[in-house]
């Protein structure tokens, strides 16, 4: 059995970083036991065109403001719990305004395997499962806030450090969600930089590839009853590049900013996304 040398402070403030990453829910690196992460993220999404398919098209710019609350808490060395939610505006050129309840989501990590006491070049491995419920919002339209679906998923994390001051991740995962909208498959890639003990830089990689679903102007998109359009019905892909900085302001206070563009899709927005985060930890 061989052990990681790596300080105690160095992984703790990439486990808070990485739980404070507004694009992603999963880490391999859970929160310490008997501790609670309480974190708190303002994020905007802008976008002027649109994956028709498998070609974009110009739209009238759409943006919408989330905010996100989450708190996850360390029940055990390996077994944490989490919970999101949050509150959410949009609006466009052409279309109504939306707002409403964010999805909420309610997970559980547990860790199979700790990279710091395991043998070497073993990854922490991380299963999760959570369940999300449907917030209170219209379905529908392109700017809709959401799906208008519950769903239940489960997911494999992978994540190691190469050395003190870079680590990798990858999650892979599958999504079950109900009300006619289109389960998903997803994976995750991710890198990590810490050029101290305070600061760290990620680069992610994140793709959602719906199971099926309609495309845009075929058959039940539009109900012929009463015209209305089933935009959450969609067979939503997307491909999202994500740059991230985080920066432990005091040990148990994080302050982080990312940037992320949807490079690819099919059915969705082109969408720029930028997000704002503060992370505290509560002993």
């Amino acid at each position: 059995v061989q052990t990681c040398a790596l300080p105690i402070s160095i992984t703790s403030a990439l486990a808070l970083a990485i739980s404070q990453a507004c694009l992603a829910d999963g880490s391999p690196w859970l929160t310490e036991p008997e501790t609670m992460q309480l974190v708190v993220s303002q994020v905007q999404q802008s976008a002027d065109e649109f994956y028709k398919a498998n070609s974009t098209t110009q739209v009238d710019k759409l943006e919408q403001k989330t905010t996100w609350l989450g708190l996850s808490y360390g029940l055990d060395y390996d077994l944490a719990v989490g919970f999101k939610s949050g509150y959410s505006s949009n609006e466009g050129n052409s279309v109504s305004t939306e707002s409403g309840i964010t999805d909420s989501t309610v997970g559980v990590s547990w860790r199979l395997v700790d990279e710091f006491i395991s043998y070497s070049y073993v990854p922490s491995t991380v299963l999760r499962a959570a369940a999300t419920f449907q917030g209170d919002y219209d379905t529908g339209e392109i700017n809709a806030i959401g799906d208008g679906a519950d769903s239940i998923e489960v997911s494999l994390i992978l994540g190691r450090f190469l050395n003190p001051w870079l680590a990798v991740s990858s999650e892979l995962g599958y999504r079950k969600r109900n009300s006619d909208v289109p389960d998903d498959a997803f994976y995750k890639l991710g890198a990590y930089v810490l050029p101290s003990p305070q600061v760290s830089v990620s680069l992610n990689y994140s793709v959602v590839d719906a199971q099926g679903g309609l495309d845009i102007g075929e058959a039940g998109f539009v109900n012929s009853e009463d015209g209305t359009v089933n935009f959450h019905k969609l067979e939503e892909d997307s491909s999202l590049v994500d740059l991230g900085i985080s920066f432990n302001v005091l040990p148990e206070l994080n302050l982080s900013f990312n940037a992320g563009q949807v490079v690819n899709g099919k059915n969705t927005t082109k969408s720029d996304v930028y997000a704002l985060t503060v992370g505290y930890t509560l002993p």
